[in-house]
C-alpha cells in the first residue's frame, strides 16, 4: 500500500503535467488567431467550440469521468483561448 504522501506527490506532478498542458494549449491560440485572420473567421468560432464540447463528452463518457464536469472544464480552457486570441489581436484587457 502507498503512503498518503507517495499518492499526493503523484498528484502534485499529475498536476504541474496538467499545468504545462494547458500553457500548451494556450499558446496555440498564436498559431489559432493567425489562421483565423487567414480564414476570415471570427476570434470566437461557435461551431468548432460545440465540436470540442462534443469530443471531450465523448472522450470523458468513454473513459467513465463525469462529462458534466470535464465540459465545465472545457468551457473554462476555450475561454481562456478567446480571451488570450482578443489579446493576441489588441482587443483584449489582459496583460
Amino acid at each position: 500500500m502507498k503512503k498518503l504522501s507517495q499518492i499526493r506527490n503523484e498528484i502534485k506532478v499529475i498536476d504541474e503535467d496538467i499545468i504545462k498542458l494547458i500553457e500548451k494549449r494556450t499558446n496555440l491560440a498564436k498559431d489559432v488567431l493567425e489562421a483565423k485572420k487567414h480564414d476570415s473567421k471570427p476570434i470566437n468560432d461557435e461551431s468548432q467550440n460545440q465540436a470540442v464540447m462534443e469530443r471531450v463528452t465523448n472522450i470523458a463518457t468513454e473513459s467513465g469521468l463525469d462529462a458534466g464536469e470535464v465540459k465545465n472544464i472545457f468551457k473554462v480552457l476555450i475561454k481562456m483561448s478567446i480571451e488570450r486570441q482578443h489579446e493576441l489581436s489588441g482587443e483584449g484587457n489582459l496583460p
